[in-house]
């Protein structure tokens, strides 16, 4: 597994972008804020973006205690704070590619929480292969080389089309 791991200082006011309705999972330190139990024993649970289980995840808003994991099933991502942007994009032929996003909101760690937000395009859709079902890591072809292309601009290149 591969990931581009930017931590950003971003504003009350940042946004997020990805394409609306794609596939989000989020991980086990949602739990409280979803809009339903935890399913027993379940990795993660999924639901469409921008708001996967009625938790709003596009919005930073200001710090309320919570840190939430969660991977998105796209290829890119813009970030807007104010004027600035950046754009992110992970092309990757014959392999599974998403957007990993850490948002901390003074969550994480205890006892001395502090805000971060983490934008990570990476290889695959889990953070642990243990947890990797059909078609969710990175595999390595017969030449044994696997090439990526990481595209990071300060131009706006917002994902304005429905997820596939």
């Amino acid at each position: 597994m591969w990931a581009a791991h930017a931590l950003l200082d971003l504003s009350e006011d940042a946004r997020l972008r990805m394409p609306d309705g794609a596939d989000t999972r989020l991980f086990p330190e949602a739990a409280p804020l979803l809009d339903r139990p935890w399913p027993a024993g379940a990795p993660w649970v999924a639901g469409p973006w921008p708001a996967p289980h009625g938790v709003p995840l596009d919005r930073l808003g200001p710090d309320d205690g919570t840190a939430v994991g969660a991977v998105v099933d796209t290829d890119s991502c813009c970030v807007h704070d104010g004027t600035d942007r950046l754009a992110l994009r992970l092309r990757a032929d014959g392999q599974p590619v998403s957007v990993a996003l850490w948002r901390n909101l003074g969550g994480f760690p205890q006892p001395n929480p502090y805000r971060s937000t983490g934008v990570e395009p990476m290889l695959g859709r889990v953070f642990d292969l243990a947890d990797a079902g059909p078609g969710d890591a990175a595999r390595v072809p017969a030449s044994g080389e696997v090439r990526w292309r990481l595209t990071l601009t300060g131009a706006c290149r917002c994902p304005e089309t429905p997820a596939p």
